[in-house]
């Protein structure tokens, strides 16, 4: 690869390389993959001028650390993971101009679970049947069909575009964290294989996302689902993203991105499309309750948060960059805004490892 501009520190819990997926071979036994929150790869790629399935680092968790090998624009969408750049919080959905030899770092979650990188063009890596996402059952996409590793070098298609910095996207703000979350869902395609308890538990009660959860699956604990006759057997069909399967120990299991294309196991319910983002973004330990809806809201619902998304425009966003003298050091510092008077603006800063709050007077 050429124009390389990243290369990886660490990895953290699980970081690949992700773009809107891998379409029109399901039949063929080969998964769509692909990002989990595809919203937040789309919102991200828009905000950098990119097509809206360009590839972008998904990072699980947090745990990331990567330096910057050549001057180049980023994004950072999805979870907050704490994003810094040298140390200095970086904000998300936000256009910042990073320099050779600057470091990103992200840390634990402060919410979500899945944040994505960006870079102008979106990653140049392995293109494999029409896309660039990595699909690890199979060994194929990103790089070498694999999780990425320390000392990975990633390559931007476009490193040198102009782009501004400190701007960002006039889009809705995402509505707060639940705890139990909402999410939405349609019955079927095999409701009628679960007694009315089953169905009534699985929409009355709660459920908690387990740390056996993958890109494949969520694995969700909570009280049993009752099947009829006790039979949690079928004859294997197809299955979609955010299928609810049923196995044997009546725990459901949400199929994501890297799922099978087909199984064996009765489906009580699908994921509404508009609310996958919220599974993608939940964490072990994440309270889940469902609410079923009809096909005919769920197309409404998704209509709607389409139109938003396709109509969202750039915005000035409040990120300064400046330098800044610390006992005879110079710090190049990419600062986020934390409040504004006429005279004053306030800013949050990291050095050393110390978070400062640094107040600029506005000298005319």
């Amino acid at each position: 690869m050429t124009n390389s501009v990243l290369r990886i520190e660490s990895p953290g819990l699980m970081s690949t390389i992700q773009d809107l997926g891998r379409f029109g071979y399901q039949r063929y036994g080969i998964s769509t993959s692909g990002a989990g929150d595809r919203d937040s790869l789309r919102l991200g790629n828009l905000l950098l001028g990119n097509e809206f399935g360009d590839a972008a680092v998904e990072i699980t968790f947090g745990g990331f650390a990567a330096g910057f090998t050549a001057t180049t624009a980023f994004v950072i969408s999805g979870a907050d993971l704490n994003p810094t750049l040298n140390g200095t919080p970086v904000a998300l959905n936000t256009i910042y101009l990073a320099a050779k030899d600057d470091h990103i770092a992200m840390s634990a979650p402060n919410t979500g679970f899945r944040s994505y990188m960006h870079l102008p063009g979106g990653v140049d890596c392995d293109e494999v049947l029409g896309s660039y996402s990595t699909y690890r059952p199979a060994r194929i996409g990103g790089i070498d069909g694999r999780a990425l590793r320390v000392g990975d070098e990633l390559s931007a298609l476009e490193p040198g575009r102009d782009v501004p910095s400190g701007v960002t996207l006039n889009f809705p703000a995402s509505e707060s964290i639940q705890s139990p979350q909402s999410v939405r869902v349609v019955m079927g395609p095999q409701d009628d294989h679960f007694t009315a308890a089953g169905v009534q538990t699985l929409l009355g009660e709660v459920f908690t996302v387990t740390d056996r959860s993958s890109r494949q699956g969520v694995r969700l604990d909570g009280p049993d689902i009752e099947a009829v006759n006790d039979s949690y057997d079928i004859v294997s069909d197809a299955v979609v993203t955010g299928s609810i399967q049923i196995p044997g120990d009546r725990k459901p299991i949400i199929l994501m991105s890297d799922r099978q294309t087909t199984g064996g196991y009765p489906k009580i319910a699908v994921i509404a499309t508009v609310d996958l983002p919220l599974i993608a973004q939940s964490a072990p330990g994440a309270q889940i309750q469902f609410t079923a809806i009809d096909r005919e809201e769920a197309v409404a619902l998704l209509r709607k948060r389409e139109s938003l998304i396709t109509s969202a425009t750039l915005i000035s966003s409040d990120v300064r960059e400046f330098e800044l003298l610390v006992d005879s050091d110079l710090h190049r510092v990419h600062a986020p805004l934390l409040a504004g008077e006429q005279s004053m603006e306030r800013f949050q800063i990291e050095l050393d490892g110390i978070r400062h709050t640094v107040a600029i007077e506005d000298i005319e």
